[in-house]
């Protein structure tokens, strides 16, 4: 919740301003107990239980619209913007056919005086696909439901697997927020071009951060000269200079292991040193490499020096973040190369530490073999400051790793192993595990790191390493190294969707804190609109052209310049008001809960306007939806006129 005036105050005063409840449940599920919510300043200063914040503006508001120009002036850039946060817990899924759900999030305003409590609104979430267990199979870039792609935002958990702590989750520390409003205005009270603390990694049980995560060329240069690729939400904050455009032909990028990446805190901004994103193979055990003796085609686009792509990263995978050194070449012809440090968790503390033992071949014929072919040294790029800066202080970035790693420890619990499925075909040997050799004719598909060609792409160990039966080695998986426990991750991808709402002060029915009677949603969203030269024709309705009409009867000829507007939850028994801008529309049409029709006000396309090719110059305006009791409904789409 983002706002100023989310507080109701009683009848005692500023002294006794009381916080909405809030409740987040699962669609068609039972209803778990309140959230706790956790306020802060824009500066990341939390507001203790019980601490009342400054008095709101003159103006009780919800969302900073593009209405605050307008409106509100200058004054209410002094106002302080106040964020509360709540975690959802006790939630779970009794239906396991379920694929899809949501999440439904409730917002109640305490009751005062002789006033009851008001429901501010019930917020559905974007549809959550269920996954019961990471998969055991090797990905493919064509399932894009499970890969993570570049440009996405992601969530980082860590939990040990004796379980006897709560799963951490990766946070950002010690710096501010860096929302906007839905004019794209930073909110009142946020500066981010001042930060008080300087910000550190950190993991917390009662909260989590979501990252963006995006792929970056280390070669690219970087400076305030070079300009960063666009996000992929106008609300998202500026990307790394150094990270690659976002999409390819209208495409999602897939991330795969061994490439380079940062991560980016969607709400303060904050950007993390260059990592190299790892494969977690077994346990602890983490692998990369170069390309394999033989293979040809696999792609090292964006990759640590002399290595390439492993697969793809997939939703629940354990991974393993190791800081990208620039000034540190590929490996020497024959060597695996030197290790760098890890992401680790130690207790709520975040640091890098370094293995005490080095990378080994996964084969023992590699041993002899040069698999990693030797390459000039590479300028590298990090991101804005040093690595010490996002780790806690007062520990050291290279030591050994604490020795809990894995023995005597019980398996995970979350994603055991894979039972095979009821009549699937079995091997009718009686004896031990049969071991394949490489054949010419069978290689792995859909995976990045074993597109070898021909034989000689895949060994085989003779030997049992980490107690298990080695596998083929292919492209991207070379060598392996123990992180131990602390320094493995699980990634799952997260979806956002924000709703933005101003709510008047002095609006009917609605208390000084600015709740209105009813509630705020279903919540009225514009997607596009169709100007009046692409629009379709004027529907018939019962024999009735639904058109603009003179007092005469005839046809009016504004009819030629309505626009048709497509969204959601668009009401005829309580038909909205549409603003261009600050002019409200003459004449709105409410065709379904899907469609509308408007006429824009004669300001948003004066006629007197240079033109180039017959079109319009104007300063595009924003489209605001306004409910009959006042509450305003911004959107994204701008209006360009003709």
């Amino acid at each position: 919740m983002i706002g100023n005036s989310w507080w109701t105050e009683s009848a005692l005063g500023r002294d006794d301003r009381r916080s909405p409840r809030v409740t987040i449940s699962i669609s068609g599920e039972s209803v778990p107990p309140e959230s706790s919510i956790e306020w802060l300043s824009t500066s990341g200063k939390t507001v203790e239980p019980g601490e009342a914040p400054p008095e709101s503006s003159p103006y009780a508001q919800d969302d900073i619209s593009a209405f605050q120009d307008g409106v509100n002036g200058s004054d209410s850039r002094n106002t302080q913007t106040y964020i509360g946060r709540a975690v959802g817990k006790q939630l779970f899924i009794s239906d396991e056919r379920q694929k899809k759900v949501e999440a439904l999030v409730k917002v109640v305003a305490p009751g005062i005086e002789d006033e009851t409590e008001r429901v501010v609104g019930i917020f559905p979430s974007k549809p959550i696909k269920v996954i019961s267990k990471p998969s055991k199979k090797r990905q493919s870039a064509k399932n894009m439901e499970l890969c993570i792609n570049h440009g996405s935002t992601v969530s980082l958990f860590h939990r040990l697997r004796a379980q006897t702590v709560s799963t951490k989750y990766l946070c950002v520390s010690g710096s501010g927020y860096s929302f906007k409003g839905s004019d794209g205005a930073s909110l009142p009270g946020v500066d981010p071009a001042h930060r008080g603390n300087t910000p550190s990694f950190v993991a917390r049980i009662g909260a989590w951060d979501p990252f963006v995560i995006y792929i970056v060329d280390v070669n690219k240069p970087q400076g305030p000269d070079v300009v960063p690729p666009a996000p992929l939400q106008p609300d998202y904050p500026t990307p790394p200079p150094n990270a690659i455009a976002v999409m390819h032909h209208g495409s999602n990028i897939p991330i795969y292991y061994n490439q380079t990446v940062v991560l980016q805190c969607l709400t303060s901004g904050v950007v993390s040193p260059v990592l190299i994103i790892r494969k977690v193979e077994r346990d602890t055990t983490v692998v990369g490499g170069g390309l394999q003796e033989g293979a040809k085609g696999i792609p090292d686009h964006f990759c640590a020096p002399g290595e390439v792509c492993g697969d793809p990263v997939s939703q629940l995978h354990k991974v393993a973040f190791e800081v990208f050194d620039p000034s540190k070449s590929g490996p020497a012809p024959g060597s695996a190369g030197v290790t760098g440090a890890f992401l680790s968790c130690m207790g709520d503390k975040v640091n890098t530490y370094r293995p005490s033992e080095g990378r080994t071949w996964n084969n023992s014929e590699m041993s002899s073999r040069s698999q990693s072919p030797a390459i000039p040294d590479s300028p590298g790029g990090s991101s804005t400051g040093s690595m010490t800066d996002y780790f806690s202080s007062g520990s050291p970035v290279d030591s050994s790793l604490d020795g809990h790693a894995s023995n005597g420890l019980p398996p995970s619990s979350d994603g055991g192993r894979v039972s095979s499925r009821r009549g699937a075909k079995r091997s009718n040997t009686n004896s031990g595990p049969v071991f394949k050799g490489p054949s010419k004719a069978r290689k792995r598909v859909n995976s990045v790191g074993s597109n070898g060609s021909g034989g000689g792409s895949s060994y085989t160990n003779p030997t049992a390493r980490f107690g298990l039966p080695d596998q083929p080695v292919s492209s991207g998986a070379l060598w392996s190294i123990d992180i131990g426990e602390s320094a493995v991750w699980t990634i799952v991808g997260t979806e956002q969707i924000r709703y933005n709402f101003y709510v008047p002060l002095g609006m009917p029915s609605s208390r000084a804190s600015g709740v209105p009677v009813r509630p705020v949603t279903p919540f009225p969203n514009i997607v596009k609109y169709l100007p009046a030269d692409r629009a379709a024709e004027n529907p018939v309705r019962h024999g009735v052209n639904r058109m603009l009409m003179n007092p005469n009867g005839q046809s009016d000829p504004r009819n030629a310049a309505l626009v048709t507007i497509y969204g959601e939850n668009f009401s005829k028994t309580d038909p909205p008001l549409l603003f261009f801008g600050t002019e409200p529309s003459p004449y709105v049409d409410v065709r379904c809960q899907e469609v509308l029709a408007c006429l824009p006000p004669p300001s948003s396309v004066d006629p007197q306007q240079m033109k180039v090719d017959g079109r319009s110059l104007m300063h595009p305006q924003p489209i605001f939806i306004v409910r009959a009791d006042g509450v305003i409904y911004p959107s994204n789409v701008l209006f360009y006129g003709k």
